[in-house]
């Protein structure tokens, strides 16, 4: 049953909250565990959705997945793999992309996969469309079949010569999972190397993987036979670290966020300073503060790593809205971002998007009529509201917005949240957030 948060703002949100394993890794990991031929051992594994989602694919897929009740470690064993019905892939899937990652170690490891019928899909068909075409790549037959598509490599998977137009992190994913087996070698151009694709790599080196990565984005991958089990801590997840790091700016609050690491979060942290926002970082974690005063606006540019985050750009753009003067934001990551805003707009915010490109460099989504430019004019006084939360990081920042405004919001929807951020209502309780939690009607 779906919940409702009401949320009565203004109060500063003060204290601590534990970040662990990223979002972005830990259901790949645990994916790559499929490509083993022993088991693996998973730690810091957060307790999202996305965690329930792999653990219920890859249980149906034969592989062998015990939790640790004290530590929350995943040992997930794939020797027993074997192929899962088409009906009951669908119905654990859901909305989640995940599916599309198990192909390659699929193929591998029984000779076969599936993917469910794109009709009622969410994905929708380009994304499916670019990860079929690498998998033709390496060799693989794809047959559209009733219920879905199935995958298969009669040969086996092929090491391939791949480039991609844009460095997309799951086209990357795919081929790292694809290519550790595959029969030679393979050279991807054009790949994305966020702090979570070197993680997962990483991975894959202790399974006995032979990766490179060189200095102009380029990946290379030597195939092997066999792989074995790994023995890995996740990092921590850099997106809700800045997330409540944006919280405390938007709240005029002070939360210490363990797990937080300045390493993967260096761009962030440099435009957070610019804000006017404070922080000290630790060894363990980071502070994140309202200093007092007023906050200064910025102009932002989204990009792939090592630039700013798309992830980071929507809890950014509540803080903006208490910016002194204009702010410009440019997504040039995803095409379709902005939509979040008009909740905002509808408690008080003064933001206008459009169409053309409001950055120094113009991107991919430039006369293409996307709506991927944001103007924000600030300071403006935030009032509560009703909102019903559409993505991920657009619902974590309605929530924060919602904390910060005058009077009282009724939040709907809350249960994506939970795919990313862990116990999240917890946290909020932990940090003094005056709110109630209620069923749906």
């Amino acid at each position: 049953m779906s919940s409702v948060l009401t949320i009565r703002g203004g109060v500063p949100l003060t204290g601590r909250v534990t970040v662990r394993g990223a979002k972005n890794l830990v259901p790949k990991a645990m994916v790559a565990a499929l490509l083993g031929n022993e088991p693996s051992v998973l730690r810091n594994v957060p307790e999202i959705k996305d965690v329930e989602v792999v653990t219920s694919l890859l249980q149906l897929h034969g592989v062998t997945v015990e939790k640790d009740p004290v530590t929350g470690d995943l040992t997930l064993d794939p020797t027993n793999a074997k192929t899962a019905s088409h009906t009951a892939i669908d119905a654990h899937a859901g909305d989640s992309r995940i599916p599309i990652l198990l192909c390659g170690p699929l193929i591998h490891a029984i000779g076969e996969a599936f993917i469910p019928d794109l009709g009622g899909c969410k994905i929708g068909d380009r994304p499916i469309d670019f990860h079929l075409d690498v998998l033709r790549q390496f060799g693989a037959v794809v047959e559209k079949r009733p219920g879905g598509i199935h995958i298969s490599a009669p040969q086996g998977l092929k090491g391939s010569k791949i480039s991609l137009p844009y460095p997309s992190v799951g086209a990357t994913e795919q081929v790292l999972l694809s290519a550790t087996r595959a029969e030679g070698i393979t050279e991807l151009a054009g790949a994305a190397t966020e702090p979570e694709i070197v993680d997962l790599i990483a991975v894959l080196q202790k399974m006995g993987a032979i990766i490179s990565v060189q200095t102009d984005r380029t990946i290379r991958i030597e195939g092997v036979q066999d792989l074995g089990g790994y023995n890995h801590r996740a990092l921590s997840d850099r997106n809700e670290s800045a997330s409540w790091a944006s919280a405390a700016l938007v709240t005029r609050g002070d939360i210490f966020v363990q797990g937080a690491t300045q390493r993967d979060m260096m761009t962030f942290l440099n435009t957070y300073r610019k804000v006017g926002g404070g922080m000290d970082i630790g060894d363990d974690g980071i502070r994140f503060y309202h200093r007092g005063g007023k906050l200064n606006p910025l102009v932002l540019e989204t990009d792939v790593h090592p630039g700013f985050m798309t992830d980071w750009q929507q809890p950014l753009i509540v803080a903006l809205t208490q910016a002194e003067g204009v702010s410009i934001v440019h997504e040039t990551v995803y095409e379709n971002r902005f939509g979040f805003t008009d909740a905002l707009i509808r408690m008080g915010a003064n933001i206008q998007v459009h169409r053309e490109c409001l950055g120094s460099v113009p991107c991919r989504f430039g006369q293409r009529n996307f709506l991927h430019s944001a103007v924000i004019s600030g300071p403006t006084q935030l009032t509560g509201t009703n909102i019903d939360v559409p993505d991920l990081r657009g619902g974590f920042s309605h929530l924060i917005a919602a904390l910060a405004a005058t009077g009282t919001s009724r939040v709907t929807g809350i249960d994506i949240i939970n795919r990313g951020y862990e116990r999240f209502t917890e946290k909020l309780a932990g940090l003094g957030a005056d709110f109630d939690i209620s069923a749906a009607e």
